[in-house]
């Protein structure tokens, strides 16, 4: 996957490395260096913003991203496209500009998740590692006297 590197200090971001994207390809990824302002955010949205040439329109895809790498959605039909990110309430950064070379074709796939089945995909994964960490310590401490409670509630 090719990889675009964004710095972001006091929520002002800067591109460096590789500048441009092909329109039409999914194998981007972002990979955001981050000021220690970031660090109590475990989970980011990145934000691409794009005009489409044939109807005009403004469009964007948030992607729910942890740590600092995040897989950019295919853009179309269009000559550059915005990169930035937020987290919690609300701390953003500013966009980077990523010029785009306009593939030779106007094929368009489905679109990306919305934002919200997202958020219900990440929630789910959680609640699943939780309750498999839950089932790792009732079975390999139950039998030395130690509660999976006082496991969850940090007494080891």
């Amino acid at each position: 996957m090719r990889e675009l590197h964004i710095t972001v200090r006091s929520r002002i971001a800067q591109l460096t490395g590789q500048t441009e994207i092909v329109c039409g390809n999914s194998d981007y990824a972002a990979v955001f260096d981050l000021d220690a302002e970031w660090d109590a955010y475990p989970v980011k949205t990145m934000r691409a913003v794009w005009k489409d040439a044939d109807t005009g329109k403004m469009l964007y895809a948030d992607v729910l991203f942890e740590g600092s790498r995040a897989v950019l959605p295919p853009v179309y039909r269009t000559a550059q496209v915005l990169l930035g990110i937020y987290a919690g309430d609300i701390r953003t950064s500013t966009p980077v500009r990523i010029p785009c070379c306009v593939a030779g074709h106007n094929a368009h796939p489905e679109p990306a998740q919305d934002i919200y089945v997202q958020l219900l995909n990440l929630m789910k994964r959680l609640q699943t590692e939780q309750t498999y960490a839950g089932a790792a310590v009732e079975i390999c401490c139950g039998a030395s006297g130690i509660s999976g409670a006082a496991m969850q509630e940090g007494a080891v």
